[in-house]
């Protein structure tokens, strides 16, 4: 049995968490490949795939790591169709955590007891009947004064970089390629001792860098990613122009012209523009993978 499939046959929901400078694409990327989520954010912290995506996101607050990890614990109350939650940012809250726990907590027992918030949050992420999505700030790689090396990973205190993305199956750095168009952002995944990095579904490794598209990561992978509600046709058309795009001589030129396209059947620019997005970023990643499948070493 697949590593990916629970007793019944069917595809175990993902843990991923990415890692990266603010401002680097990883809020509008989740607004992109889950539209049907539910975000955990602070507020104002999602204007950027309202702005960009052209939908509100669904939303609630959290301040503290125990706060979101009781909305883990009842998605399925909360009214809505959810197939991801979205932890938007978990270094943000990690560190509202700590600010929390010092008010009743000193030395090894406050270190411990956000080590405790952070692993149960982890435990009902793993077993939560959705996709849940991580992002956090990046931390560069470091060396204790006791000469212990520290790979990068994400913003977090003590051991947590590597016991939280431990049980996760997508762990990415972000990265930025000035030369890509039109979307510079991507995702880094390799085997690293600098910087902690994971794929659990053998598809990342063979593409890194891959074009920061969490969705088309998990097609890729074999998931079925829905799309926002009001885009019934989008996933049809991506498909169809992926295929048009895949092997082209010139693929830039060319999604000018299907965009062009879709701007006069009257489609609206943001969905345009996140139509071409998807389909150009599947196309780069089924050529990588072909490209992989036919090399051994």
């Amino acid at each position: 049995m697949s590593e990916l499939q629970n007793q019944g046959g069917s595809m175990i929901p993902a843990l991923v968490l990415t890692y990266g400078n603010s401002g680097g694409g990883k809020t509008v990327d989740c607004g992109y490949s889950f539209p049907n989520a539910l975000f955990i954010a602070v507020r104002g912290a999602l204007q950027s795939i309202e702005h960009t995506c052209g939908y509100t996101p669904a939303m609630v607050t959290a301040r503290t790591i125990m706060e979101a990890t009781h909305y883990l614990l009842r998605y399925k109350e909360l009214g809505g169709e959810y197939d991801a939650i979205v932890v938007d940012d978990f270094s943000y809250l990690a560190e509202q955590t700590m600010a929390d726990l010092e008010q009743n907590h000193k030395g090894f027992k406050l270190w411990s007891a956000l080590r405790d918030a952070t692993l149960d949050f982890r435990e009902a992420a793993r077993y939560a009947d959705c996709h849940v999505i991580l992002n956090c700030w990046d931390k560069v790689p470091s060396t204790k004064n006791d000469g212990t090396f520290v790979r990068g990973g994400p913003m977090l205190s003590g051991k947590l970089p590597e016991q939280l993305p431990a049980m996760c199956d997508l762990v990415l750095r972000c990265g930025m390629e000035p030369m890509r168009k039109p979307w510079k952002g991507v995702y880094l995944c390799e085997q690293s001792s600098q910087y902690v990095m994971k794929d659990r579904f053998k598809k990342c490794y063979d593409l890194s860098p891959i074009p920061m598209n969490l969705g088309e990561i998990l097609r890729a992978s074999g998931f079925q990613i829905s799309r926002l509600k009001t885009l019934p046709w989008q996933e049809e058309v991506v498909e169809n122009l992926a295929q048009q795009l895949l092997g082209h001589d010139k693929p830039l030129h060319l999604a000018n012209e299907l965009y062009s396209q879709l701007l006069e059947k009257g489609i609206e620019i943001a969905a345009a523009q996140w139509t071409i997005r998807d389909a150009l970023d599947r196309s780069v990643i089924r050529a990588s993978l072909n490209q992989s499948e036919k090399t051994f070493i």
